[in-house]
């Protein structure tokens, strides 16, 4: 009879490896989001898989199997600012399962990071360490080979993103591939340099090495990811400095003193050519150089989007300067505080649930507490790591852990961490621990131990917990592959299928307002349809379901402006079945502008409201507050001009029409009213 510890044990290693080959290849077309959605349910199974060995083995043992680590403190301290900004969230569903299309970053993400960490340090040794590492560095492999097929062409015509020219092969978006590459490049170094850490040939261990730098190299080239690229040389410097520090220690005083002044110095020229960039993030200026006029080769540059949203951040951050609004909120709040400037990029009409940083992300939505306790979570790992390095204790592949550390810690601070990154941010600390341990031992209950019945009784109890939560894990995949089919029909109004699927989706999962919003729309277009077929009484009936159905969604998640503007949606919609319904759309407007003051979309659809109410001088004022709002908006003109030649102000009708001409000057339908006029 096997040691039921050692069976624990070897779960407990192969989940590991299936976790860190699967995540990063990870992805469906069947889900609303397609990678890190999978990804994220990828992670939460296995976790439950590893945490459930775990307590098994230590319930088995009779005692506490857990490994202190000089990183304990710093978790601990990072989940009690995530847990208080929890408490203090204006949407706790959100700040618990994550923004829904990012789940990452929610406070469930954030335990099962912990529970990763602490289990791996607590239950692997050295040996199995490599292997996992080495099976990471497969997957990358993998995933890095498909990446160069994107960019040859190979899915092409699946995507509307022009892959051939950015790839982004299995994690969705190039940066976040290039961030996570980046991160691995010095890993693969290290075991290109670092021979002896295996037994077989060395000139197969040579190739294959050499094969992943090139293939992981040339995916990383094919994102054009300037934050990745940059992240990579970085991340190889730091490699190399850390492996020559040991051995010209005399060199270290002038080493510091030459790596500031190269640090004053950047940071002098950094200040001096985006001065009025820099003082507008920080808003000890509200004027920025933005191109009012959309680029049609490629849009708004990045790093005049990114200048606006981390003002935004800081805004908020100034707000709430605590505890934030809550893990993930930033969706909802940055509208509170969106810049005028927004309105002036390429993408003024996107959503953006995240600050495209993490430091500001995590400042706006955990606040101070949440921030600080980030970065000491980086920086205790970057001291532990040059400690070991002074007292010439950190080995090739412990160097490289850290480099690639510092790569995330590189890229994070021009976007943020998907799960893969965040895996590999909260797990490379757990690898060097491990790698650093001279004991070199697996904890394990002694040979043949005799179970009682209470531990069998509380291993099963455990064990049944664990299925359960998988059982639970597939729910809410079926339920979000649902969603993504209710969303499709509803979007091409094939109301009566979409209907069906947005049912099961409550059905599944009662408590996320993303599916009752859904089937409110669903609902709304089916009362709409049953009005043009003349049952009134079912249309009725409908119509007070889609209502229901969207209050539910806004109940759990009063801030989320999407919800809003699909309940306005919805009102238009029953606006057909029942006039009185256009009064509701118009104060789901004003309340709707209340939370996103500077959204030009939110008050055109105001002014039109109050145009068809025959209310034209109230509509005329908020349409010129649109304007103001976004100067090169033609809808908004166009409309201005209909309402002031309806008036009888003539002149400033055709005002409006030439400026819709200098904004768009290949405009025929404008010429030609122009001409008649």
């Amino acid at each position: 009879m096997k040691n039921p510890g050692h069976v624990c044990n070897r779960i407990i290693e192969f989940a590991f490896y299936a976790l860190f080959f699967l995540t990063p290849l990870a992805f469906s077309p069947f889900n609303f989001e397609l990678f890190e959605f999978n990804k994220m349910l990828v992670v939460y199974a296995l976790t439950a898989v590893i945490t459930g060995a775990w307590l098994i083995k230590i319930v088995l043992a009779k005692k506490v199997i857990f490994r202190r680590s000089f990183w304990d403190w710093p978790l601990v301290l990072f989940f009690l600012s995530q847990v208080i900004s929890y408490l203090f969230s204006i949407d706790r569903q959100t700040s618990f399962w994550g923004y829904y299309s990012r789940f990452n970053g929610g406070l469930l993400s954030v335990i099962s990071y912990l529970l990763l960490y602490w289990a791996f340090v607590s239950n692997i040794n050295s040996r199995i360490t490599y292997h996992v590492l080495r099976i990471t560095l497969a997957s990358a492999a993998l995933v890095a080979a498909y990446g160069i097929a994107e960019h040859f062409g190979i899915d092409a015509q699946y995507w509307v993103q022009d892959v051939k020219n950015r790839v982004f092969s299995t994690l969705g978006q190039p940066n976040w591939l290039a961030a996570w590459l980046a991160a691995l490049l010095p890993l693969g170094l290290a075991f290109a340099v670092n021979l002896e850490l295996t037994t077989y040939n060395f000139k197969l261990k040579k190739v294959i090495s050499y094969l992943f730098l090139v293939i992981s190299f040339l995916c990383l080239w094919y994102t054009k990811s300037r934050s990745g690229l940059m992240a990579a040389a970085i991340s190889v410097g730091v490699l190399v400095a850390l492996q020559l520090a040991p051995r010209f220690k005399r060199f270290w005083p002038v080493t510091i003193v030459i790596l500031a002044g190269v640090g004053l110095i950047g940071g002098k020229i950094l200040w001096d050519r985006n001065r009025q960039d820099i003082r507008y993030v920080l808003g000890f200026t509200d004027k920025v150089e933005i191109t009012p006029q959309m680029v049609n080769a490629g849009g708004s540059k990045s790093a005049d989007i990114r200048k606006v949203v981390w003002r935004g951040a800081i805004d908020i951050w100034r707000h709430h300067p605590l505890f934030g609004t809550g893990p993930e909120t930033f969706a909802y709040s940055y509208y509170w505080y969106r810049p005028r400037e927004h309105n002036d990029l390429s993408e003024w009409d996107f959503l953006y649930n995240k600050a495209h940083n993490e430091y500001l992300n995590y400042a706006a939505t955990t606040g101070t507490l949440g921030l600080v306790a980030y970065l000491i979570l980086i920086g205790s790992f970057l001291v532990w790591s040059v400690k070991k390095v002074i007292s010439c204790q950190l080995s090739v592949i412990s160097s490289a852990l850290a480099a690639g550390f510092t790569s995330i810690a590189v890229t994070n601070f021009f976007g943020f961490s998907v799960v893969p990154v965040s895996l590999l941010f909260f797990l490379f600390p757990a690898f060097a621990v491990t790698i650093s341990d001279t004991k070199d031992e697996i904890r394990e209950t002694k040979e043949n131990p005799k179970i009682f019945a209470s531990q069998r009784l509380i291993s099963a109890g455990i064990l049944l917990f664990t299925f359960y939560f998988l059982l639970l894990i597939l729910k809410y995949w079926y339920a979000d592959a649902q969603f993504s089919k209710a969303e499709k029909l509803g979007k091409a109004g094939q109301y009566n299928l979409a209907y069906g699927a947005a049912s099961s989706t409550v059905s599944l999962r009662p408590f996320e307002p993303s599916y009752h919003d859904e089937l409110g729309l669903d609902l709304a277009g089916l009362a709409a349809l049953a009005q043009n077929d003349k049952t009134a009484t079912l249309s009725a009936q409908l119509a007070k379901m889609a209502v229901e159905q969207s209050t539910q969604a806004l109940k759990i998640s009063p801030f989320n402006l999407n919800f809003w503007k699909n309940r306005i949606k919805i009102f238009y919609r029953l606006g057909e079945v029942d006039g009185q319904y256009y009064q509701q759309a118009l104060a789901t407007l004003l309340q709707a502008e209340q939370l996103a003051p500077t959204d030009p979309k939110i008050k055109y659809n105001l002014g039109l409201l109050y145009a068809q109410f025959g209310q034209t001088e109230t509509a005329i004022t908020t349409l010129e507050e649109t304007v103001k709002l976004k100067p090169n908006y033609i809808d908004v003109r166009y409309a201005l001009s209909l309402l002031y030649r309806q008036i009888g102000r003539k002149d400033e009708a055709r005002q409006q029409l030439e400026e819709i001409l200098r904004i768009d000057p290949q405009n025929q339908k404008i010429k030609d009213m122009l001409e008649k006029k």
